[in-house]
């Protein structure tokens, strides 16, 4: 019976899970990697999906926790963070001084203006910086309204939070991007 669910939910949710790990990853090869392992995670512990929730909301916390995962992992600190050349090096590795500390003297102003920053891997890349300063449990909120697109009732409900706990932390997430932003971004 399970089988049958995921593979229906397959066919549901995969083109949205993939868009979204693509953006986040900027890899697609990965992304295809991370959306398949999601869906034999969710294979493989369909018993604990209790239903509370959409089965979108629940597949795409998998998946953000499989994102989170690889970007914490060793083989990603060690290629971006530390400076070790590698094929998946971004601009993102431009960004920051040997000791992890952004570099200001790479940066210009005007970024609130220019409304397609989001196509320059530059800005993506300081983007994702800025979000990975931000706490955890704000990064997965803001994950699941912007990127998974969920419905604010249904990430309180993921998250066991109040609807206007929810609203405080988009609000003051974005302040903390925005600020992040202006101190670091320069067109």
């Amino acid at each position: 019976m399970s089988a049958q669910i995921i593979e229906s939910w397959i066919d549901q949710y995969s083109d949205e899970l993939l868009h979204w790990a693509e953006y986040r990853t900027g890899d697609s090869a990965l992304a295809q990697d991370m959306v398949q392992e999601t869906f034999i995670a969710a294979y493989e512990n369909y018993h604990q999906f209790k239903g509370d929730s959409n089965p979108k909301t629940w597949l795409s916390r998998i998946l953000r926790n499989k994102i989170v995962d690889y970007f914490r992992s060793a083989y990603y600190r060690k290629n971006i963070f530390e400076g070790q050349a590698s094929d998946d090096d971004g601009p993102e590795r431009s960004h920051f001084d040997t000791e992890e500390h952004w570099r200001a003297e790479i940066f210009q102003s005007g970024w609130e203006d220019d409304e397609s920053l989001m196509d320059r891997e530059d800005f993506r890349a300081l983007f994702e910086q800025c979000l990975m300063n931000l706490p955890q449990a704000w990064r997965d909120i803001i994950a699941a309204k912007y990127f998974a697109q969920e419905k604010g009732k249904d990430i309180s409900q993921e998250f066991n939070i109040s609807t206007s706990n929810y609203w405080q932390i988009i609000h003051r997430a974005k302040l903390a991007l925005k600020k992040c932003l202006e101190v670091y971004w320069k067109s």
